[in-house]
Parts: C-alpha cells; structure tokens; sequence
C-alpha cells in the first residue's frame, strides 16, 4: 500500500494545473505502447473531457504527483448523441438518458498512476476515494470506462464494477495498433 506520507487532495478542475495531470495520464497509458502508440491528452483535451464541473484527485508523494483520476457527473456521459469519454461516439446506445446504467452516477475517469509505483496501491486509493464521494454526495454509482486489452477490466470487476456495454473498435481507433474492446462498467455503492 502506499505510504503515510502520501497525500490526497480532491480540487475543482479550474484550480489545477492540468499539465503536470495530463503529462502523468499520458505515462500511465504509454506504458500500453505495445497496443497504444497514441497520447491519450492533453491539458486542453483533459479540460474539454472532463468538463467545467469536474474535480481532479491527486495523490502526492511531498510534492510530487504519483497517481491521479478525474470525477465528474455521468450524465455528461449518458446522452445518446453526446460524446462518450475521450471524444468517442456512442454507438449501439439508443437508450433514453435517463434509462443509462450511468444515470444518476458519478464519473471516474482519466486515471493514472506514475508507472514505476504501478501496483503500489495508488490505483485503489483513488477508485475508493471517488467511491467515497460518490456515496457521500448520494450517488448510488460510481461509474467508468475502460479498454478490455489494458486488463483493467478485470482490475475494476475484482472491485465490484461490472461491464454493462462493450463495443469493439478496428486498429487506428485512439491510435490503437490492434483491435480494442471499450466497456463501459458501473458499481452499485
């Protein structure tokens, strides 16, 4: 698990700086080069994702930046002709807003951990911390999409998530070199 001197802050996003985040998400996800050639955003495209309402976890070793997530309301998320996370369209989603697995949810999402302490508990610490709010601001769900290839899906199910929605994308897709599995998962708190 981490260490005690670690610490988790939880700001609104207009009061973080978003390139140290980004810079950190996009390590994280190089650490999928095999299959991800791509960067996964910037500090403008992480802004533009998460929305205005969205606030950032950040874990911090002294004054350094060691994991960090991303929450936000789902219904951003939900809507049949809104963009999906990361900019993606929605297919196969024709179901009222309303109806979504994801409504009424909190969103976790942009998530990352500096990949050196990768299996160090940081990655837990963060999903339970957006869990904790979730419950306390009285969502029934945390909520969050995945590719199936980074082997995150069985991560988030060994915590309680279960995929409700899985579309397959050919190579090229965010800069896949093969074909990927999106799902989309929520966990009844």
């Amino acid at each position: 698990m981490p260490a005690t001197a670690v610490s988790l802050r939880v700001l609104p996003i207009h009061e973080v700086d978003l390139e140290p985040v980004a810079a950190l998400v996009n390590r994280a996800f190089a650490t999928y080069s095999e299959i991800f050639k791509g960067q996964r955003t910037s500090a403008a495209d992480y802004a533009d994702e998460a929305g205005d309402q969205a606030r950032v976890l950040l874990v911090e070793d002294g004054c350094t930046l060691v994991a960090t997530g991303m929450i936000a309301a789902a219904e951003r998320f939900v809507a049949p002709d809104q963009l999906g996370p990361a900019g993606t369209k929605r297919p196969g989603i024709t179901m009222a807003a309303q109806d979504h697995p994801w409504s009424g949810a909190l969103y976790f999402g942009l998530a990352g951990v500096e990949p050196a302490l990768m299996n160090g508990g940081f990655g837990r610490m963060i999903v339970k911390q957006a869990e904790l709010i979730a419950a306390e601001e009285g969502h029934l769900k945390l909520a969050l999409g995945t590719v199936r290839e980074f082997g995150l899906v069985e991560y988030y199910e060994k915590l309680g998530y279960t995929v409700f929605h899985e579309d397959v994308y050919p190579p090229g897709h965010w800069d896949f070199v093969v074909p990927h599995h999106y799902c989309e998962m929520v966990k009844h708190l």
